[in-house]
């Protein structure tokens, strides 16, 4: 028997050693032979752990990113799948036989459509329904369009083109629905795990960068396989080619739907959030609201405040952050779908002539230095030192400059082959810099900069706005020179730097519901009382930061006096929280909505 604990630990200790603790000779017998046996289980299965644990993080932004590949995969697929099409009707798209130009056009133009009508009518309905519902929603647009673009035929070239033309447009409504679903649940999941939110949001989004890759990728391998990789081209080989590139893509599509519908929990943010009531009846007479509110120790209901006196509150306090986060958008959009659309043109300066396997080459090559940009920006974004807002102007200043110079010397860096080199190092360094900046922020900065209530709205309102600037570009680009064309993307990224600069907040580090605490304090109706973190400088925008002291304190951002701790809002307030503002038991917030029982613990889910 052993003596001591002393004696025990030293057994412990010891395992496996000689001990200094005497053991009788049964006890010593079996633990030398627990000493011989091998591994145990336990330590078989680390690898197993560690396997496990790696596949559960890479599924926890694979699966949720589902929606990104496919729409890289089939929206940006245009630009790729329009040359097999040209050669397949060479007709209808090259002499314009039976098809005019404009009609032609009609593929990116419906594309784009349907994008911003599915962004702004699924991003209101998110915030109605819920995050879950409207995965499923549009996955099953998206399912619905992949099928028929896969089968889209025609009995004359016309015909199978107007075909692609609508339902391109009805793959655009799904996709257009994602941006403000994938946005807005990757960051109240990562608000409710306590991990990187912007690391967690941009991982979702890369998986767009996976989604060009395998499209390049499945078009290059069927060309090869089908030996239609030089002229002249057999126009069943290329009908088979885009049809299974198209058909590959359903599978992604097929188990993300499969998975939402049985698998997918709803936001536990969005669910907090939509179950809680603000009470009090001046929050109804400020914003002609209706609420729950007690008289006489009765519980009167009244008509909720409506969706369009949310939008109306929204688009009040909130104007020039949608206005920042639109228009950066827009920049983005106009430059980035701009050399999406023009990405041939730009081959065949660099090769003249460039046949189907050598554009699609060179597409793989840029996509590639493109891929790298996702990931840093993934893994810096929520760095103090660089942040979200930072990253966009330093990405938009890098464009900027890059294609600048790409106009003003353009003559000279087109003139030998070897000046060429310099020119298509010029146009790949703006292709890093563009994802390791406004592609990443744009995405992620239209989830965090609103409320939770009104988050899907925003977001979708934001990324539609920005299709307006891809549509501009469709519009302007084709009608000006190669060499105008780095100057008019270039005014476009100077355009995203400014308003970014002046209408969008820093809010790396800040919590999300600190921003549901400030809405709270809107709709019922007291601005001015919210003093907690968001309202600091830091966190605050160019435009919210000065606007008060240029123009008077107009908006409920005026930067608090000095800082507040974050649960300021679960102290009870003064009696009288400024010289102009008188709180009384009726227009104090309800601090059940922030409270969790003793001490004002925030929600966990929150």
């Amino acid at each position: 028997m052993l003596k001591s604990s002393e004696d025990v630990e030293s057994v412990e200790e010891s395992h496996g050693l000689q001990s200094s603790v005497s053991l009788p000779d049964d006890k010593a017998q079996g633990l030398a032979q627990e000493q011989d046996k091998p591994p145990t289980a336990a330590g078989k299965s680390k690898p197993t752990k560690l396997i496990r644990g790696s596949a559960s993080w890479v599924g926890s932004w694979a699966i949720p990113g589902m929606g990104m590949f496919c729409e890289a995969y089939y929206i940006f697929s245009v630009g790729n799948v329009k040359p097999l099409w040209a050669a397949q009707w060479p007709n209808c798209f090259n002499d314009y036989k039976g098809c005019s130009e404009e009609f032609i056009n009609g593929l990116e133009y419906s594309q784009v459509a349907g994008l911003i009508i599915g962004m702004i009518a699924l991003g209101f309905s998110i915030d109605r329904i819920g995050r879950r519902l409207g995965s499923i929603l549009t996955a099953s647009v998206m399912l619905i369009g992949g099928i028929l673009l896969t089968v889209s035929t025609g009995n004359s070239p016309h015909a199978a083109v107007l075909m692609l033309i609508i339902v391109q447009a009805i793959f655009g409504f799904g996709v257009g629905g994602e941006f403000p679903v994938a946005a807005s649940s990757a960051s109240e999941r990562a608000e409710e795990t306590h991990s990187n939110r912007g690391c967690t949001v941009q991982l979702v989004f890369a998986m767009q960068a996976w989604g060009v890759i395998f499209n390049l990728s499945v078009l290059l391998f069927f060309l090869a396989v089908l030996g239609a990789t030089k002229p002249p081209y057999n126009p069943v080989s290329l009908s088979i080619t885009w049809r299974l590139m198209y058909g590959l893509g359903l599978i992604p599509i097929a188990y993300m739907l499969f998975h939402r519908i049985f698998y997918l929990r709803e936001s536990s943010v969005w669910q907090v959030f939509a179950q809680q009531v603000v009470t009090g009846p001046h929050c109804c007479r400020a914003e002609n609201a209706e609420t729950e509110s007690i008289e006489g120790g009765v519980v009167k209901k009244e008509p909720k405040l409506s969706s369009t006196g949310k939008l109306k509150l929204l688009l009040r306090h909130y104007w020039h952050r949608l206005l920042g986060t639109a228009i950066g958008w827009a920049a983005w959009d106009f430059w980035y779908y701009g050399n999406k659309l023009f990405q041939t043109e730009f081959i065949q300066i660099l090769q003249p002539g460039a046949d189907l396997l050598t554009l699609l080459e060179y597409n793989m090559l840029n996509s590639s230095v493109a891929f790298v940009g996702y990931y840093v920006a993934a893994y810096t974004i929520d760095l103090p030192y660089i942040g979200r807002r930072r990253m966009q102007v330093n990405g938009f200043l890098w464009i900027f400059s890059l294609f600048l110079i790409c106009g003003l010397a353009y003559t000279k860096l087109t003139s030998s082959p070897g000046k060429l080199r310099w020119f298509q190092a010029l146009y790949y360094l703006s292709s890093f810099w563009g994802q390791f900046g406004p592609n990443a922020t744009t995405f992620v900065l239209a989830s965090e900069c609103y409320p939770t209530e009104m988050r899907g709205v925003a977001h979708g309102i934001s990324a539609a706005v920005g299709k307006f600037g891809a549509l501009a570009a469709n519009i302007v680009l084709g009608k000006i020179s190669d060499r105008s064309k780095f100057y008019y993307t270039a005014v476009a990224a100077g355009i995203g730097a400014l308003v970014t600069m002046l209408f969008i907040p820093e809010v790396t580090g800040l919590d999300l519901s600190e921003g549901d605490k400030r809405w709270q304090h809107l709709r019922s109706g007291n601005p001015g009382a919210y003093a907690g973190p968001a309202s600091q400088l830091r966190y605050l925008s160019w435009w919210e930061a000065l606007g008060p002291r240029l123009f008077g304190p107009r908006s409920h951002l005026t930067p608090a006096a000095t800082p507040a701790p974050s649960s300021a809002l679960s102290q009870k307030p003064a009696a009288k929280a400024s010289p102009k503002l008188e709180l009384t038991e009726q227009t104090q917030p309800d601090k059940s909505i922030f409270d969790n029982g003793p001490g004002g613990a925030k929600p966990a889910a929150v």
